[in-house]
């Protein structure tokens, strides 16, 4: 009996751990080596159009599909993106004190990070006044990978965010370790 147990530990201990290095792989890569990668490739730019809301969403918001044209070849892609959301709610006795807004705006500078009161209707209502059907917006890519781009400016994956899912992929990686030493010492002891 023991050695069943010391061997689902071993095992459970070292699937951990690969499930804790490829998370904190993949946030690395997100957090910080994709968005050097973005800033450092995608420097062509060109002007895209509006064809409609797409069905995407960043952030639990709709984004327009936006299709542009390099070297004779037509793309789309869905943005621009957003980096996260912050909701401020505010009720008593179920009625909504804040009326709905957000800092999405007609023109000037996208926000990275969305703030809305009272949920996310507002800030739809303003993608939708902000990208209408036919407006033109700038498109970055890739010049050795067109199809490969964004509209308006990145929205990176925050640096904290990145940083605390790393923590966690690690403490992940070392509950797996300790699985795993534990099932050797058990074994060792048979």
């Amino acid at each position: 009996m023991h050695s069943t147990l010391s061997f689902a530990l071993i095992l459970a201990g070292i699937l951990i751990i690969v499930l804790g290095a490829i998370t904190t792989g993949i946030i690395i890569w997100l957090g910080f080596r994709r968005p050097e990668y973005r800033r450092t490739h995608f420097t062509g730019h060109t002007i895209g159009t509006v064809e409609r809301m797409s069905n995407i969403t960043s952030n639990d918001i709709r984004v327009p599909l936006v299709s542009y044209t390099v070297d004779g070849q037509t793309y789309k892609v869905a943005g621009p993106r957003f980096a996260g959301r912050t909701d401020v709610f505010a009720e008593v006795a179920g009625r909504q004190l804040l009326s709905s807004s957000s800092n999405i705006t007609a023109d000037g500078e996208l926000p990275l990070v969305v703030k809305t009161k009272g949920g996310t209707s507002s800030a739809q209502a303003a993608m939708k006044e902000r990208y209408p059907v036919g407006k033109n917006v700038d498109v970055f890519y890739d010049p050795n990978k067109p199809k490969h781009a964004f509209v308006e400016r990145d929205a990176p994956l925050s640096k904290t965010i990145s940083i605390i899912l790393i923590c966690m992929g690690g403490v992940l990686a070392a509950f797996g370790i300790a699985m795993f030493a534990i099932g050797i010492v058990i074994l060792a002891h048979l």
